[in-house]
């Protein structure tokens, strides 16, 4: 089986190296084409040009690339159709798979997969209907998320978050990390503003702001 995968950001490469470490463990002979990053190169993905030309978010940074992105969302396209493979997968940067997606749709029957549901339950309910369109099979990480798919008449599995596979932390590594940074026994609280440099640089201010209230509340 030979499947083309296309990934925009660090998030999606995530998922893409551990994607095609399980097709690899179901399929020996299976072989990738496509756009990913390191994550994805080290599963044997030679990329097709570096995908962080594609992890961008915001007027502000699409903009002034806008006309070199609509050229790689072409290429893109045109190379799946060229080489023909089994299965195209895009993952997540919906902006950017599913452009691809109805281009290779509009040229060919190559079956295509998206991984990770849009958020249609929280916004933007149309995507679903207009996603249909393009993609045949969505991959979802939320048990909840599979009808909201089929209703607008695609096939979904949920195949469950990846997070759950992370080693977790024993006992002795807790105690040693609260050691090495002089925590003491302090609550911690995880602050997550976003994968993208673009998105922590704009949100990092908002989230310290939002945590003043409770970094007074909670000194320690």
């Amino acid at each position: 089986m030979r499947i083309f995968l296309v990934a925009g950001e660090p998030s999606g490469d995530r998922l893409g190296g551990a994607l095609m470490a399980g097709l690899r463990q179901l399929l020996p002979q299976v072989s990738f084409d496509g756009i990913g990053g390191p994550q994805m190169q080290a599963q044997g993905l030679t990329s097709r040009f570096p995908m962080d030309e594609l992890s961008v978010m915001g007027l502000a940074e699409v903009l002034p690339k806008y006309r070199h992105l609509k050229r790689r969302i072409a290429q893109t396209a045109g190379w799946v159709a060229e080489t023909q493979p089994d299965l195209l997968i895009t993952i997540d940067s919906p902006d950017f798979c599913l452009r691809v997606a109805r281009r290779v749709k509009a040229v060919s029957t190559i079956r295509t997969v998206h991984y990770v549901a849009p958020t249609v339950w929280a916004w933007r309910p149309g995507r679903a209907a207009k996603m249909a369109r393009m993609i045949d099979q969505v991959l979802a990480l939320f048990p909840f998320e599979p009808p909201y798919m089929q209703e607008a008449g695609m096939d979904c599995d949920f195949v469950g978050h990846p997070v759950v596979a992370e080693p977790q932390a024993s006992a002795a590594e807790i105690a040693a990390f609260r050691d090495s940074q002089g925590l003491g026994a302090a609550p911690v609280l995880l602050v997550l503003p976003g994968s993208r440099v673009s998105e922590v640089t704009r949100l990092a201010p908002i989230f310290g702001a939002a945590l003043q209230p409770v970094l007074s509340a909670h000194p320690d």
